[in-house]
């Protein structure tokens, strides 16, 4: 028997990006922001939004999705109940396997040791990654543009970056990070896809 391909799910600030392996197109799942900076899939299991949610639960139930790889955003590494919100609402929507992964992990697949800088609905955050794991984080509003004041943050997060040992990458996934695009790569969504596909092949 075949096993069941995988699936690789998006989580941006306003969709879910639905990318199945083997295949060269996605599907994009429009997700409605109600509250100002607050993520829109908390409101998945909102009682007032019924047939919004059911419109959503139809969507990803019509692509047979058994296993799946959901990919949050950078702000939500360490918070759980996002996490088991996301679990929960796929597994209602007949996903019977899933992995969580997150986009800063997935900025670079060559470089094991490097600094991310992420804007999500709730915040910007700057993390300092060795092998996978945040080592050190700092927090921002999520309009801060401070570069200056940024570069001595990041200084202070891992002094190898003040010498030019380490890397710096950009998520840029939103479209919203262009204006950081001086201070290091820019990361964009067909290159988080692209990496998350290959990460899971290794």
């Amino acid at each position: 028997m075949f096993a069941a391909a995988n699936f690789y799910i998006i989580v941006s600030n306003n969709s879910f990006i639905i990318k199945k392996e083997g295949e060269p197109l996605e599907k994009t799942i429009e997700l409605q922001s109600f509250i100002p900076n607050v993520p829109a899939y908390h409101h998945l299991f909102d009682k007032d939004k019924a047939n919004y949610i059911e419109d959503i639960r139809k969507q990803i139930k019509s692509l047979k999705i058994k296993n799946a790889v959901i990919v949050l955003p950078d702000d939500a590494v360490d918070v759980e109940v996002d996490q088991r919100v996301l679990i929960e609402f796929f597994m209602l929507c007949g996903v019977k396997k899933t992995q969580l992964n997150f986009q800063c992990f997935l900025l670079s697949l060559q470089d094991k040791k490097y600094v991310s800088i992420s804007k999500t609905v709730r915040n910007m955050v700057v993390q300092y990654i060795e092998y996978n794991k945040v080592i050190s984080r700092k927090y921002y509003e999520k309009d801060y543009s401070d570069m200056e004041q940024l570069v001595l943050d990041i200084k202070s997060l891992n002094g190898d970056y003040e010498y030019g040992m380490i890397p710096l990458y950009i998520n840029n996934m939103n479209g919203d990070m262009e204006s950081f695009n001086i201070m290091g790569n820019m990361v964009s969504l067909d290159d988080i896809i692209e990496n998350a596909v290959k990460n899971d092949m290794r």
